[in-house]
């Protein structure tokens, strides 16, 4: 009992710590201390299974040995360069990238992570056609910085916007079972596809659709049939840029490499982050065409200092191989389809009349 006690009082002076000199929400009110295999251990000893990964963060685990080993071997040859240096690392990570993502997607725009790559997709965006105006979807979820937070759906999220230049257009989210627009999918025609060819006809200056194929903190909310096709086609008439946010469903989260990819969705450019590093060190990715990256190119690169080190570059390839090898995309449709049967029969057996929808695709699941 004396030594619950102490852990217990240990792990309240750590909170209490933690919200003196920290800026920042305290979600779950526990002090994790350690990893061990896929467990996260607090300073009381006590043990929890994550079923967020790390926020969409640890997709291989929690303790990849091969990408802890891989990290502590360039730690010895070279962590860091500067980003206007060409490295081994970076020309190997970006061949890997790309041999994974829409064939049409031929370069690799370095980013710390989800926000920085979306910002860097709105700069191409604006560099190719001038048109500094973004539709995205109510629910979704773009990143905390300046740009990215005007993006997500500020309302949703509770977030600080602090207003930019060009319209930031929030279409209808393609949510069924709370439809927007209060119609039936059986008979809807995808009507939220067409209200984005609406909107994009009153606001002649939007060059760029962005929307995660998934939106994934805005309720794990799957599109119907049809949906981003129709979008896509909207924007290629339109003139309009078609991106998606990958950050949450890539690397095998929703149980492929991206759903850009898998649903051939022909996209101009998508983001990556997240799943990318395997939970060691930051970075993300913004995947452009051709078309963005030489209109991307005609300006002074404003790469962040800490972007796509030489570091990260060997945890990330290191993870995506371990990805691969292991085959865990398949493995997340497997087990994606167990967790969410499984799921969906405990709250419609045990909450029947709470419970409107269970639905999910991979490893994603919501409620």
């Amino acid at each position: 009992p004396t030594r619950c006690t102490h852990r217990r009082q240990r792990q309240m002076c750590i909170r209490d710590s933690y919200r003196t000199v920290n800026q920042g929400e305290i979600a779950m009110p526990i002090c994790v201390v350690r990893s061990e295999e896929n467990d996260l251990i607090d300073a009381e000893g006590n043990r929890y299974l994550d079923f967020s990964s790390g926020s969409g963060v640890t997709n291989a685990g929690w303790r990849p040995t091969e990408v802890f080993d891989a990290v502590r071997k360039q730690l010895e040859k070279l962590p860091y360069c500067a980003p206007w240096f060409p490295t081994e690392e970076a020309i190997a990570l970006s061949d890997l990238v790309l041999s994974h993502t829409p064939a049409r997607l031929t370069r690799c725009a370095r980013a710390t992570g989800g926000a920085d790559a979306n910002e860097t997709r709105c700069r191409a965006s604006f560099a190719l056609n001038g048109k500094p105006g973004v539709i995205t979807l109510s629910r979704a979820y773009h990143g905390g910085s300046r740009l990215a937070a005007n993006l997500s759906d500020a309302f949703a999220f509770r977030l600080p916007v602090i207003p930019i230049d060009g319209d930031i257009v929030r279409a209808p989210a393609p949510h069924c079972i709370r439809c927007p627009l209060g119609l039936n999918r059986s008979d809807c025609g995808v009507a939220c596809a067409e209200e984005v060819d609406r909107l994009l006809g009153e606001h002649s200056d939007v060059g760029l659709y962005m929307a995660e194929p998934v939106l994934g903190s805005g309720g794990v909310i799957v599109p119907p049939e049809g949906y981003l096709p129709r979008v896509r086609e909207i924007s290629r008439k339109r003139d309009v840029v078609f991106a998606l946010d990958e950050v949450m469903t890539g690397f095998g989260r929703a149980g492929w490499m991206t759903l850009s990819e898998a649903w051939a969705l022909d996209p101009d450019a998508i983001s990556l982050g997240k799943g990318m590093g395997g939970g060691t060190l930051p970075i993300g990715a913004a995947i452009l065409s051709d078309e963005l990256s030489t209109a991307l190119g005609r300006f002074e690169d404003v790469s962040p200092t800490f972007a796509w080190t030489p570091l990260a570059c060997a945890a990330a390839k290191a993870n995506i191989e371990l990805i691969l090898r292991e085959d865990l995309p398949v493995r997340a449709r497997q087990t994606g389809d167990r967790l969410l049967n499984d799921t969906r029969a405990l709250f419609t057996t045990h909450l029947p009349e709470r419970t409107a929808e269970v639905r999910g695709i991979g490893m994603m699941v919501g409620i």
